[in-house]
């Protein structure tokens, strides 16, 4: 649907095998997503397609989403307060090996039972 990236968008790839299967695909054109929801809210469509982007860096944020007139109706600024610091997902930075899996899914299942 994104249609082939120019090489600027991919940038941020750091993989290089990545990078090198992403350049191996064959060149293809973005398609419209109006052509392919005829009958979609316009809308709808603009925020898809700005959430829709290949480049992270480029890509409409929870905020901008949110901030879209597709959602004017709903949103509240005031009631969506932002979160004040980066998520930390540095408890995930493990080697998921089949004992501590069942660890992790025992003590899980301990700390559900004791409440």
């Amino acid at each position: 649907m994104l249609g082939t990236p120019p090489s600027a968008d991919m940038e941020f790839i750091t993989n290089e095998k990545a990078l090198d299967y992403m350049k191996s695909l064959p060149k293809r054109s973005k398609l419209p997503l109006k052509n392919l929801y005829p009958n979609a809210n316009p809308l709808a469509l603009d925020l898809l397609e700005k959430m829709l982007v290949f480049d992270p860096d480029k890509r409409y944020t929870a905020e901008e989403c949110l901030a879209h007139p597709y959602f004017e109706e709903y949103h509240s600024a005031e009631a969506e307060p932002l979160c004040e610091e980066v998520f930390d997902w540095s408890w995930d930075n493990f080697e998921p090996t089949k004992e501590i899996l069942q660890e992790m899914i025992y003590d899980e299942a301990k700390r559900f039972r004791s409440k």
